[in-house]
Formats: structure tokens, sequence, C-alpha cells
């Protein structure tokens, strides 16, 4: 008689989350905080490494952009390899990236060994999140499995307050380079870590390797009982697709991955050029560096709380009423802004509104991004949804700063972020069209489509 199959999706699903599952999400959430860290990390040294280079600030816009197209690269090319050889590999490789050239950034003499630097630990930062982001959703149960994604996301702003709170002080203390010691020996040490103790995800270990021997040690690291050796597996859904980048568009899935692209590149647009641009624009109405640098902490603040609840609030309320009117509230606070960079209470009411709704609009499409792909592509999925929310971020404060120089004023140059925002919001509303006319709608969605 033919061995019954053990199906794994749903000894995730219906056992008790492990100590396993909790340390990988863990695991997860303190490479995406170091990625937090390093965003506030060269923003505050610029000046420092400006004088220590002999350069004038201006002329390291290219390093800051080198870094997020860095992440950009990262994001695509990490999320098509991890679906072919594992989340593991990958992550460790992106950790062990991250920690090398962000140390190397310490010790840059030249302004092309900066940048270098600079463009090659972006790149792991970005390719190391379409990884951290499937291993969360391959190893949570359906039920919560938003949640547990945005809740890890939410480790992002966590830790560019930490990075705002303690970088200002290392270079008091220690000067700036010790920032970028610090902030790579950190990525170093939890390599090993990774390495040693982070499983590789069970789906992938069955769809792409089918090694059930990895798979059973895995499930007594879960606390399942022994099973027979050489017991078959398998796994909800159709699982059976190559990864590629082509597989991501195929089975009526084009029009969706673009949907969730839009909101994702004005979401991400949308929280980096208030955090990059809104202390030169109170500088220009008069508040000093100081008050300024107090404002932007209201954004990382309202963005953590916003993208550790987003995930819970789309699987009690659906999509749509989660998303979309956070996008909606995200643009009025963002056009608010405008008005009010003359203004310490204001400006931090309205920041930190931007990054509380807008906060819960881009962990949403995270959400969505991992669960509207198999596991055969969904590190690739996810990857190139990231791309364009990280093209965001190169993009919108570049277009910023050429409006600004050509005379426009910054209330208008809100304005025109808060309609970004609402189209955001629009495109949400298509995506929950789309979503309900698929054969199987995602589980978190089960209120939005029913």
């Amino acid at each position: 008689m033919a061995t019954r199959a053990l199906n794994i999706s749903r000894i995730i699903d219906e056992r008790p989350f492990s100590r396993l599952q909790l340390m990988v999400v863990a695991f997860c959430g303190l490479i995406n905080f170091f990625d937090g860290m390093d965003t506030q990390s060269i923003g505050v040294a610029a000046p420092f490494i400006a004088k220590s280079l002999g350069l004038a600030i201006p002329q390291l816009g290219p390093v800051f952009s080198a870094g997020l197209l860095g992440a950009v690269i990262g994001a695509i090319g990490f999320g098509a390899v991890a679906d072919r050889f594992g989340r593991k590999r990958l992550l460790v490789l992106a950790s062990l990236l991250i920690g090398v050239f962000t140390l190397l950034t310490a010790l840059a003499g030249t302004f092309e060994t900066l940048l270098l630097c600079r463009f090659l630990a972006g790149i792991g930062l970005g390719g190391a999140t379409p990884c951290f982001i499937s291993l969360t959703a391959e190893y949570t149960p359906n039920r919560y499995r938003a949640s547990c994604v945005t809740l890890m996301w939410s480790s992002f702003p966590l830790g560019a307050m930490v990075g705002a709170f303690v970088n200002s002080r290392l270079i008091e203390h220690f000067g700036w380079q010790a920032i970028f010691f610090i902030g790579g020996l950190l990525p170093v040490f939890t390599t090993v870590a990774l390495a040693i103790w982070l499983p590789e995800s069970l789906r992938f270990l069955i769809i792409r390797k089918d090694d059930t021997a990895a798979a059973h040690r895995i499930l007594r690291r879960m606390g399942v009982p022994a099973l027979p050796a050489g017991m078959p597996m398998t796994t909800d859904g159709d699982e059976t697709e190559r990864a590629s980048f082509g597989a991501v568009f195929r089975d009526g899935r084009t029009f969706g991955t673009f949907l969730l692209w839009v909101p994702m590149f004005a979401g991400f647009g949308i929280l980096t050029l208030v955090v990059l641009w809104t202390p030169s624009l109170m500088g220009m109405n008069g508040v000093t560096p100081a008050d300024a640098a107090f404002v932007v902490a209201f954004n990382g603040l309202g963005a953590f709380f916003g993208q550790a609840v987003a995930g819970r609030c789309i699987e009690r309320f659906g999509v749509v009423p989660t998303m979309a009117p956070a996008f909606v509230l995200g643009a009025v606070a963002t056009v608010g802004l405008g008005y009010s960079v003359a203004s310490i209470p204001l400006a931090s009411l309205s920041i930190g509104l931007i990054g509380l709704f807008l906060g819960i609009g881009t962990a949403g499409a995270i959400a969505l991004a991992a669960e509207i792909y198999p596991t055969s592509i969904r590190a690739t999925g996810v990857g190139l949804s990231m791309a364009a929310g990280r093209f965001g971020q190169v993009c919108a404060p570049y277009v910023v700063g050429q409006t600004l120089a050509a005379g426009v004023l910054p209330s208008q140059i809100m304005f025109g972020a808060g309609g970004a925002a609402l189209v955001g919001g629009g495109f949400i509303l298509l995506f929950k069209i789309w979503l309900s006319r698929r054969p199987s709608a995602p589980t978190l969605d089960a209120k939005a489509v029913s």
C-alpha cells in the first residue's frame, strides 16, 4: 500500500507556533532592523565624511544614490536566485555583503571607494529583503501570515529610530567611522548565527530539492513527533512552476503584479522623500537642524506602529478597507506637511501621520506580495515588488530636488506627492477587483473577497 504523503503546508498551518518558527521571524526582523539602521547612518555621517574626504556635501549625492541603486539590483537578482538555490543561502550571503562592505565604508579613503562600498552594501540590503520576507511567509500559518510579515517588517522603522538616536552619539564620542564599524560587525556576527541556526524554507526543500531528510530534521526542531524515514512530503497548491522572471507574469498574474507595484512605488517614495527633504524644507523656514531632526523622528514612530498592525488589520477587515483609506489619509497628511514646515508641532503631527498611514499601506503591499505568488516563485515576485518600492525611493527625492531647484513651493511639491499617494490607493481598489476574480484568492483577503 502506498505511503500517504505528509502535507507540509498543513503542518505549519495547523500546529501551534513553535520556538523555531519564532526564531525564523526574529532573525528575519533582525536583518531588516540593520537595514533601518543603515538608512540613518549615511545621512548622519555625510557632513563628517565630506570633511574627511575634502568634498562638499552635495558631491555625496551619488553615494546616496549608489546605495539605493544597489538595493534595487539586489532585490531583483537575489529574489530570482533564492527561488532556485534557497532562501537561507542567499540571506546568509546578503548579510555577509552588508557586514563586510559596511565595515569597509569606515575605511574608505577615496570617493570612488566609498561609492563602491555603498553600492555593494546596498546590493546586500536589497537582496536580503525578498529572502527574509519569503522565509517569514513560508514559516508562518495562513491564519496570521500577514500579521507576522508586517510585524517583522516594522523592525525597519525601529532600526531607523535606534540609528537616529545612537549614531549621533557615536560620532560625537568616537568619530563617524564608529557608525560603520558597529553597523558592519553586527551583520557579520549575525551571518554566523544565520549559517548555524536558521533553517531553510520547508516548502522550498520539498518543492525544489525534494530533500525529505532535511525536512524531517527541521520538523523535529519544530516539535513534530518522529516520522517514518523516507515518508513522502508535499505542499498545498500548484508549485510546479520553474523559477524565472517570466513565471511571475503567468497564470493571470501580470495585471495584479503591476497593480501592486504602483502603491509600492508611491508609498516607499513618499516615505523616503519626507525623511530626506523635510529637514531642508524646514530649514528654509528658519527651523534649526536639531528641531528638524526631532520632527523627522515622528515619521519613524508612526511607521513602526502602522507597519506593526497592518497585517492584522488586513486579516480582520480585508485589503480595501485597510489599505485604501491608509493611502488616502497618507495623502492628506502629505499635503498637510507641505503647509506646516514652518511649525514644529504641526510638522511633527503631519509627518507622524504620514509614517502611520503609509506604513500601513506599504507593509500591507509587502504582505500581499508574499501571498499572491506560489512558493516556487515567491522570492522572485517579492523581489520585483520590492524593487518597485526601492525605485520609488530613488526617484522621489530626485524629483523633489529638481522641482525645488525650479522654484516650486514646498506646498506644491507635497500636494503632488499627496496625489501620488491617492493614485496608490486607487490601484489598491483595482487590485481588490483583480483579486476577487482569481480562482483562489489569498486567505488573508477572505473578508474583502467574500
